[in-house]
């Protein structure tokens, strides 16, 4: 089953970061997106993947 998919605004809520900043992240591929829509949304479990590649 895939992953629940978030759009920026959420995702960016729940790392603790600005929209903004998390959109450099998906810009520069250092925290994996997916297209819905037309719309950048990062699946649920790439925030734990970047957490832990972050700590």
């Amino acid at each position: 089953m895939p992953a629940e998919s978030l759009r920026a605004s959420e995702a960016a809520r729940r790392l603790g970061i600005s929209t903004r900043e998390l959109l450099v992240l998906i810009r520069e591929r250092k925290i994996r997106y997916v297209m819905v829509d037309g719309i950048a949304h990062v699946p649920a479990d790439a925030i734990d993947e970047y957490r832990a590649r972050a700590s």
